[in-house]
């Protein structure tokens, strides 16, 4: 029997589809309302997932005296960042995340105070923000007590970039009349993206991360094992001469034909621990089996 995902949402998701269907192009068939609420389902799952390996947990209701840092899933699918309350106030970031784009409907402040308490099913209010007033709150994940301020701004933020994107991402499978297809992790995207996230402008973005690139690779060639944060490390290592040999096409069957090679220095990139343990506690499900195909083979550690 095929599940009904859009009877199983709270009604006020079931609204905000309804309200969504009735803007789109779109035929308001039930295929289609269930298409969103499947897309909505994964969005919830995909933010639980994170903020739960992010040592964050779920809690029905957050104080305005709270000086932890908070994430809020509104019914609409809006993401509001609050980092930790230093002295007076906290910065927060509000994310809504529509259907169609690659860079979500950012706003900021950072002298934002809580206008009193916030719970589940209820509207957040702020002082000292351009968003006063949000939708009602599905779920609110907090940092742990005894986490460090910074420790807690690392977690937010990391918790923020992938649970957005992630939703930009659910959103492309979507296939809802005149949508367009959104190419959200090219150059040009993430730039955009950061721009926008860090309020500065696209050209002065991309300038510094040229810079940066360049950076890397001038070390690297240098001869220099060169640290990218908590990614990893770029290098060069000596790859030995290769003799020309006969590999068969996996897909044709076809007998290929790979060319020698001389010996040389070849660039390596290794992952961080970090990295592989958080690839390793990725739930395959969240990802369609052509993001996995042929991985195996791109192995570079």
């Amino acid at each position: 029997m095929t599940q009904n995902h859009y009877d199983d949402l709270p009604e006020e998701i079931r609204r905000q589809i309804d309200a969504i269907l009735a803007d789109s192009e779109s035929r308001s068939d039930g295929a289609t309302k269930d298409s969103l609420a499947a897309v909505w389902s994964e969005k919830f799952r995909l933010f639980s997932s994170q903020v739960e390996s992010l040592g964050m947990t779920m809690e029905s209701s957050f104080a305005a005296d709270d000086a932890r840092a908070a994430i809020l899933l509104t019914y609409s699918g809006s993401l509001v960042t609050l980092g930790p309350k230093r002295g007076k106030d906290r910065w927060l970031e509000y994310a809504s995340i529509k259907l169609r784009t690659d860079v979500p409907g950012l706003v900021r402040g950072d002298h934002v105070t809580l206008d009193g308490p916030v719970g589940l099913g209820a509207a957040a209010e702020f002082q000292g923000c351009p968003v006063k007033k949000t939708s009602s709150v599905f779920r609110i994940a907090v940092c742990p007590m005894g986490a460090s301020p910074d420790d807690q701004e690392r977690r937010v933020r990391e918790a923020t970039i992938f649970v957005t994107n992630g939703f930009i991402r659910l959103n492309r499978s979507l296939c809802l009349d005149g949508s367009d297809d959104v190419d959200q992790f090219t150059t040009k995207a993430v730039i955009a993206y950061v721009a926008k996230k860090n309020g500065l402008t696209q050209s002065a973005t991309r300038a510094v991360v040229d810079d940066y690139l360049s950076m890397v690779e001038t070390g690297m060639l240098l001869g220099e094992r060169v640290p990218l944060g908590r990614l990893g490390n770029a290098s060069l290592r000596y790859q030995a001469a290769r003799k020309a040999r006969i590999v068969k096409n996996l897909k044709t069957g076809e007998d290929l034909l790979v060319p020698a090679k001389p010996a040389s220095l070849a660039p390596k990139f290794s992952f961080s621990q970090s990295v592989k343990d958080k690839s390793a506690a990725v739930d395959p499900t969240l990802l369609s089996p052509e993001d996995l195909e042929g991985s195996g083979d791109e192995d570079r550690d």
